[in-house]
């Protein structure tokens, strides 16, 4: 008895992370340069989706104070933009404690340009920089959420994790397996609202197992869940 119950409690602690942890395809961007060339990019719309979808909407359900803001210059006179923020979420008619998120964007980069045949570097200013570090930031608070997580966790490497250093053969992960894309269109649909209809889950451990099975929107998720019954 004591077991189901820690299992219950479990279950209900990651509600909300298992809510948000898949991320759908169309939401992936793969970084194509750079320390964190191979890994994926999440489109900054979508987070703002699935807060939105857990909580309400923004202001109403979740919302962010700007605790801080600042800049920070390097001797060869790039500089770079930092916002902290405290992201707040309503849960059961209740405000949560402040979610810490920092984030930071370059400001000013040398970039590098010929001028008369000669090389040179000329500064260039992102206007843009501190609406991108605002938006890291949320990601960075989100992320204690579960929101992305599956991104995140896929291989546990993030950038913050130590570079291989010059002359050193950098491991090669194996990659996750590609899962089919599964729409209301697709010739397996009937099947998989058989399946999905055939599961004694709760509808949140239904979709989990749907995403492990499928790559599929979350609109067509919604679809699926109403059609095979476990969802109103």
């Amino acid at each position: 008895m004591e077991n189901n119950k820690q299992v219950q409690q479990d279950n209900q602690n990651l509600s909300i992370y298992d809510r948000v942890r898949a991320v759908p395809t169309e939401a992936k961007k793969e970084i194509e340069a750079g320390r964190l060339k191979g890994k994926h990019d999440i489109n900054p719309m979508w987070r703002i989706k699935k807060l939105t979808e857990v909580f309400g909407p923004c202001g109403f359900g979740w919302y962010t104070e700007i605790v801080r803001t600042w800049t920070e210059a390097s001797e060869s006179g790039e500089m770079a933009v930092f916002v902290d923020i405290h992201l707040f979420v309503k849960k059961d008619g209740e405000w949560s404690r402040p979610i810490y998120g920092n984030g930071g964007n370059r400001l000013i980069a040398n970039e590098k340009k010929y001028e008369n045949g000669q090389q040179v570097y000329v500064p260039y200013l992102d206007d843009d920089a501190y609406k991108k570090a605002y938006t890291d930031a949320i990601s960075v608070a989100a992320k204690a959420l579960g929101v992305g997580a599956d991104v995140y966790f896929e291989k546990d490497v993030t950038k913050y994790d130590p570079q291989p250093s010059s002359g050193t053969q950098a491991v090669q992960q194996p990659s996750a397996p590609v899962l089919p894309k599964l729409t209301s269109k697709s010739p397996a649909w009937k099947s998989a609202v058989a399946f999905t209809a055939s599961l004694k889950d709760d509808a949140e451990t239904i979709s989990r197992k749907i995403r492990l099975k499928y790559t599929i929107t979350d609109e067509d998720l919604d679809i699926l869940l109403k059609q095979s019954g476990k969802k109103s």
